[in-house]
């Protein structure tokens, strides 16, 4: 039975690309399915051996991506017990981090009989479906499903404290993905105006025991019924005539607007510092709010997806400030920045308070895409304070930007003083070389490498002496190398630039790549003729800075890749061959 389970579970899954074509792979599906059942045994001795059997399998170099992919999947099976569930995950703490494709179809039977787990009286049972609900729920398009069956899981008025605890998370989640999903997208709904009226009425009685779960659904379905820009206006005057009534209970008032305040248009500020949110200020437009201990309350009279006014606050003085993208703060413009959120509707009020759980990392990120999108868009040279807050936003981002941003604007110096010491005055596009060259990524390389080769950079001089460009490269092939780094390191041997002008000694960029190369194939530099040229910033990044002692030992350097090449080619690698032709 759990075999067949788990093959009808791993129909559902979709390895990523790559993965599932890999020639060992249904080999290695069946031999996972086998142990797993066998884990599950009776008999001591079996699920003895089975784990043994597995543990050999996770100690296999080669198998242990495709073997990590294998045992995620299974893990999404609802019908795994716990004995077998946490055998596996403990295995998965020796493998590679991987990840599974969503689920592709799922039917509304298998929906409702995971929501009914929930509820069992096992708690391995209600693990699986706990979690192959989670997994599901990764799928946008099923969230509504699993959202109506655990609404209506949750309106039984015979549900415990302790399983509505269960229920509510997921249905949160939920409701949070379908609140944020396309509304174009959504099915019609036809509601009537008496429909409304009852939910009012029901959520403006005072509950008792009894009738607790009508008022949670009423507010349920008011509160999805907000979420439908075309049905605000009917919800609206429900809620309105309600509250106009005279002897109305003030806790029944209570809940009946702070269902009508969701009408009303709002906006949040975020504070960012250190990549995290520290901070959020709820504001409703056109309407001043003094917080506790404020000088000023804080206050903008207009908002839209682009742009907001300002009539007064305590950081931020009256005027229009950017909306959806990160800006400076005006007390620490290097080290925090401000985000405004424009919700003008119900819908995105409540998909924000659903937006606000996921992990900062993944919010940061879309933050700086449309930040750096922005920029990209209006062609525009970086401010000193937007250059010294990029290292705020997310490396990965950052890195895709900085590519595009050097080929669209060009290089100039800044407008702040000059910096003294040994890194000189950097121009725009050297400052955010520089913090690649601690935090940038390999997808900073395909961008940074076309704006060298089009001479996007001003050229180094005896006030701004590195060739940082270069040497961005060069930190980011040692610290995030990318799969053609060594033809890469290669290709630049037989460059005598130096990474430093107007120094008596500087390090060859030919030489420093030659030398990275050599490392990475576990050879020694002093061997082939390659003398170190001591430099504080080099050493900084992680980066030894070398020079040929003559041109023999370049040539020494050229010809061991010539062999390395040849043999990488009759190896399979017929890129490696190319570039030994080449040379």
């Amino acid at each position: 039975m759990l075999r067949l389970a788990l093959i009808i579970c791993l129909a559902t899954c979709l390895p990523r690309p790559g993965l599932a074509t890999e020639p060992a792979a249904p080999e290695l599906r069946r031999q996972v399915l086998e142990l797993v059942e066998q884990l599950d045994s009776d008999r001591f001795d079996i699920r003895r051996k089975a784990a043994a059997s597995l543990d050999e399998l996770a100690a296999q170099p080669d198998a242990q991506r495709l073997l990590a992919v294998e045992l995620r999947r299974v893990l999404v099976s609802a019908e795994v017990s716990f004995e077998v569930r946490r055998r596996l995950e403990q295995t998965l703490l020796r493998l590679p981090e991987v990840d599974i494709e969503p689920a592709r179809t799922v039917t509304p039977e298998e929906i409702e009989r995971l929501v009914r787990q929930l509820e069992d009286d096992s708690y391995g049972v209600r693990l699986g479906a706990t979690k192959r609900l989670e997994w599901l729920l990764r799928t946008p398009a099923l969230s509504v499903s699993i959202m109506v069956g655990l609404k209506a899981r949750l309106a039984q008025g015979e549900r415990t404290a302790e399983i509505r605890q269960r229920l509510i998370p997921l249905y949160d989640r939920a409701r949070g993905l379908w609140l944020s999903s396309d509304p174009a997208d959504w099915p019609p709904l036809n509601i009537s105006d008496e429909e409304i009226d009852r939910w009012v009425d029901q959520l403006a009685a005072l509950p008792s025991d009894r009738t607790r779960s009508a008022a949670w659904e009423a507010e349920r379905e008011l509160s999805d019924l907000l979420a439908r820009d075309k049905l605000v206006p009917r919800v609206k005057r429900a809620l309105e005539a309600k509250l106009s009534e005279s002897r109305l209970d003030p806790r029944a008032a209570a809940r009946l607007k702070k269902l009508l305040d969701l009408t009303r248009p709002a906006m949040v500020a975020e504070y960012w510092q250190g990549r995290q949110n520290l901070g959020e200020q709820h504001l409703l437009v056109g309407v001043p709010s003094l917080g506790p201990g404020a000088q000023r309350p804080s206050h903008f009279d207009r908002i839209d997806d682009n742009s907001a006014h300002c009539v007064s606050g305590n950081s931020l003085s009256p005027g229009d400030y950017p909306v959806g993208v990160a800006f400076p703060h005006p007390q620490q413009p290097t080290r925090a920045f401000f985000h405004l959120v424009n919700l003008p509707t119900p819908r995105r009020r409540m998909a924000y308070t659903h937006s606000v759980k996921e992990d900062d990392a993944k919010r940061l990120a879309a933050i700086s895409r449309r930040t750096f999108e922005r920029i990209l868009a209006e062609r525009r040279a970086l401010s000193d304070h937007e250059l010294s807050l990029l290292a705020q936003f997310d490396p990965n981002e950052i890195s895709r930007f900085a590519g595009k941003y050097f080929l669209q604007v060009d290089d100039s110096l800044k407008s702040n003083s000059p910096r003294g010491g040994a890194i000189g005055q950097p121009s725009r596009h050297g400052t955010i070389c520089i913090m690649l060259m601690t935090t940038g990524t390999k997808l900073a390389i395909p961008g940074l490498l076309e704006a060298i080769k089009k001479d996007r950079f001003l050229p180094a001089t005896k006030t701004s002496p590195y060739q940082w460009q270069w040497i961005a490269a060069l930190a980011i092939a040692v610290r995030d190398p990318w799969p053609d780094v060594d033809v890469w390191l290669a290709g630049l041997i037989d460059r005598a630039d130096p990474l430093a002008v107007e120094r008596d000694a500087s390090a060859e960029l030919g030489a420093t790549a030659a030398a990275l190369l050599l490392k990475r194939r576990e050879q020694s530099a002093f061997q082939f003729g390659l003398e170190p040229v001591v430099d504080p910033w080099l050493g900084r990044l992680g980066i030894d800075g070398w020079r040929f002692s003559s041109p023999e030992a370049r040539r020494k350097v050229l010809q061991w890749w010539r062999q390395e090449a040849a043999r990488a080619h009759q190896a399979g690698h017929p890129s490696r061959g190319v570039l030994a032709a080449s040379l």
